[in-house]
């Protein structure tokens, strides 16, 4: 009867963990995919790859920690029967404060990576007065004032196990959560879009500047993902079940990290995505060329010109020859602005000069005017 009663309650361990283990996968995957591509371009590491290595070896590290929270009741109701009290609450509590700090860490560094790789790119004094400004915000509302908000009480076990008499020196509330959210999103914002408007005020082929407008605009995922969490984490303070409604905050906290490390790693990759992206689409329609292809009616014959007296020569087609041309018809010889177009008539004139001297002939001289 416990049984069943037990299995009756509801578990969003999966919903946690299969999400964000992808995304972590998946943007490890890519950084790894820029860090050999850079190596064999025998590219050297600077100063963003480094924050970027370490903002990935972090986002790894709080996805194992997940595990460990879930194994200890996040994603199930506080008054689930498998969750052994107090035990399995002050683990859960502790792994979920640890996972908090890393988060912090590895969301500051992959936005100083960030600001690494833009200030590295030499832009203009206004727009890289923007990227310190957002560098301070990042500073200020994303590192140090939440840190200190997981390491304001004492003693210092009170930070995590909430059962303990406390005495916090500052007390942070729901100011600080809409201020991080804020500043989350502002520089977001300034990342995606100070490098769009420079890109329309410098020289650069087209499909530079629109592969960079891609990989830019990109970053509006993880903006989209800040808002999400802010949304959540407001919401989460109110609550009595946080093991239950903390599941989606998990969720986005771990989907704003993975999303920023996936981002942040394909400006380096911007070639290689489009050779790819040629590739795949030269492939598609040449497939289905050989496809409409394949639906024709032959035509046995079509292709050949007879005229009385005379066959194909060199059993070529006339469109084969023209295919084969050598260069010097009329077609090859007169440029594109020389080519009449739709609409127009080309009048041929050629004059022809003969010696009274020499029975040759001169090369005919030849003109053409375009009569709309």
């Amino acid at each position: 009867m416990a049984f069943a009663e037990q299995q009756d309650w509801p578990d969003r361990t999966l919903n946690i963990l299969v999400p964000t283990t992808i995304l972590c996968v998946l943007s490890t995957a890519v950084f790894i995919w820029r860090l050999v591509y850079g190596i064999k371009a025998k590219r050297k590491l600077v100063l963003c790859d480094y924050l970027l290595i370490i903002a990935t070896m972090l986002n790894i590290v709080t996805t194992g920690l997940r595990y460990r929270t879930c194994y200890h009741g996040q994603g199930r109701h506080m008054a689930d029967p498998s969750i052994k009290k107090p035990y399995d609450v002050l683990k859960y509590m502790y792994f979920l404060w640890i996972g908090q700090i890393l988060n912090i860490l590895a969301v500051g560094l992959l936005k100083y990576s960030i600001c690494a790789l833009l200030l590295s790119l030499k832009f203009s004094r206004i727009y890289l007065t923007v990227i310190w400004a957002s560098i301070l915000m990042v500073t200020a509302f994303n590192m140090i004032l939440p840190l200190m908000g997981c390491f304001c009480t004492t003693p210092f076990e009170a930070n995590w196990n909430k059962t303990l008499k406390e005495k916090c020196f500052m007390k942070f509330g729901t100011g600080l959560t809409y201020s991080q959210g804020v500043a989350n999103c502002i520089t977001d914002v300034i990342y995606v879009v100070a490098p769009i408007i420079y890109l329309s005020s410098i020289q650069l082929p087209k499909r530079t500047q629109w592969g960079l407008r891609i990989v830019f605009l990109l970053g509006l995922a993880a903006t989209a993902c800040s808002i999400a969490k802010t949304v959540e984490l407001s919401a989460l303070m109110k609550t009595r079940d946080p093991m239950w409604d903390g599941t989606y905050l998990s969720i986005w906290s771990a989907t704003e990290l993975s999303v920023g490390v996936l981002i942040a790693s394909l400006p380096p990759l911007r070639k290689q995505f489009d050779a790819f992206f040629r590739h795949v689409l030269s492939s598609m329609v040449t497939r289905s060329k050989a496809q409409a292809s394949g639906n024709d009616i032959p035509l046995y014959n079509a292709s050949q010109q007879f005229t009385i007296g005379s066959g194909p020569k060199n059993g070529r087609s006339r469109f084969q020859r023209d295919d084969i041309d050598d260069g010097d018809s009329e077609k090859y010889i007169l440029d594109d602005s020389a080519q009449p177009s739709k609409g127009e008539i080309t009048k041929t004139i050629v004059n022809e000069v003969r010696s009274d001297d020499r029975n040759s002939v001169q090369v005919p001289d030849r003109a053409y005017n375009a009569y709309c």
